[in-house]
Formats: C-alpha cells, sequence, structure tokens
C-alpha cells in the first residue's frame, strides 16, 4: 500500500485562486487524469468564484519528492476546459504541468465497484490552516470503504451517480480522487461531505462532521475527457 499511495501522491493537486501575488488561498484538491497536463475535479469549487478569482485560479503540484519524505511544490496556472454542472465534475488544463512530477492516474470501470470495497482518498484538506499552524504543505490519505452505492432516480436508465464512503471528508478534499485500495485505480472524485448541527455547542452554528462522505462514480467524468 505504502508504495500505490507514493505513485498517487506525484498525481493530486492542490486547487486555489491568488487574491493577491503574495497569496493564495487553497479551496479544494485535483488530480491528473491526462498525459497532456489535464486535471479532474469537483465544479463546486470553480462555480463559487467570483470572476476576478477565476481570472486568478492556480494549481499546486509537486516538481519534487525526495527520500527523505520532503517534497516541493510550485503554483501554476489552471484554465477551465469543461465543466458537468449535473454531477459536480470539472475538467481543467494546468499550464507549465511538464515542469512538475504529474502523472496521469489509472482510471476503472466504476460500474465493477461494489459495496464493501476498500478504498483511499488523498488530497489537501485544511491546506491552508495546516499551512499557518506551521505543518507545511500536506498532502493527507483517508481509507475507508464503499458503505453504498446509488443510482440516479430521475434518469430512465438509473446510472450510477454516487458512492457513499464510510469517512470523514473535510474542507479541502472536494475533487480528489477516491482509490480502489487493490488496483489503485481510481473510481471516484471527492465532492460531498455530511455534517449535523453540534450538539455540544448548540449556541454557536458549528456543524460537526458525520463519518459519511460522497464521490461521483468516474465514469461520470470519462465524456469531459
Amino acid at each position: 500500500m505504502k508504495e500505490k499511495i507514493k505513485k498517487m501522491r506525484t498525481s493530486i493537486i492542490a486547487i486555489g485562486f491568488k487574491p493577491n501575488p503574495n497569496q493564495i488561498t487553497i479551496i479544494g484538491s485535483g488530480f491528473c487524469a491526462g498525459k497532456d497536463g489535464k486535471i479532474l475535479s469537483a465544479a463546486h469549487l470553480y462555480n463559487r468564484l467570483t470572476p476576478e478569482q477565476k481570472e486568478n485560479f492556480f494549481g499546486m503540484a509537486m516538481t519534487k519528492q525526495e527520500e527523505n519524505d520532503l517534497e516541493h511544490y510550485t503554483w501554476l496556472p489552471l484554465k477551465l476546459v469543461k465543466i458537468n454542472d449535473k454531477n459536480d465534475i470539472s475538467l481543467f488544463q494546468l499550464e507549465g504541468y511538464d515542469k512538475t512530477l504529474l502523472k496521469p492516474v489509472e482510471l476503472d470501470d466504476s460500474e465493477r465497484s461494489e459495496i464493501g470495497d476498500e478504498a483511499y482518498f488523498i488530497g489537501f484538506p485544511y491546506a491552508a490552516q495546516l499551512m499557518n499552524d506551521g505543518f507545511g504543505i500536506t498532502l493527507i490519505v483517508n481509507k475507508t470503504i464503499i458503505s453504498n452505492i446509488k443510482r440516479d432516480g430521475v434518469d430512465p436508465n438509473h446510472p450510477r451517480n454516487w458512492f457513499i464512503v464510510d469517512a470523514i471528508s473535510n474542507p479541502g478534499n472536494s475533487g480528489c480522487p477516491l482509490v480502489n485500495l487493490e488496483t489503485n485505480k481510481v473510481v471516484g472524485i471527492m465532492t460531498i461531505s455530511f455534517r449535523t448541527k453540534s450538539k455540544t455547542q448548540s449556541n454557536l452554528d458549528i456543524r460537526e462532521p458525520m463519518h459519511i462522505a460522497g464521490a461521483r462514480p468516474i465514469n461520470l467524468a470519462k465524456n469531459l475527457l
């Protein structure tokens, strides 16, 4: 598993925008899905931006991976290619990707995924907060299982449209890949987390994470590629 994750790490990027030349705001994650620097992610990350923020949209990709666990990154411009709002999936182009270690992931057939499959997702949750707290750039891995598979109740063909996983997904994980643990192929794109109103801080508007998250099956993204 260690080698599988190490290989996957070079394919993950952080996504954000620059409010000014000396600052970056990280809003989510993405992953390389093409040899020409194409990046898959969640559509809502881009849709929530202002026009000015969209003009200053960037991705952070790894440029060097050392034996002592040191990893080096750089920020590069990220441009929208296509978007699928219905399924919350977007495709971007990372400019200057050839200056990085970025490698395309292998995409699985998400129709073959089953409830109980072991998986993991890897992204940049709370990336800015961790950096501000002195932890630096921190790529986080979460192990999980596919707990349920949902189908579109409106489409008469009832295609799979959700994988529910047994894990807490934190802000910043949106857009990161859900990876089958056995094959190390991407089966989904993490797009949603579930939270409930705090019982311990009822006077504050705090949402406590539930051990439930959702990913869009990767087959829904293949038409964008």
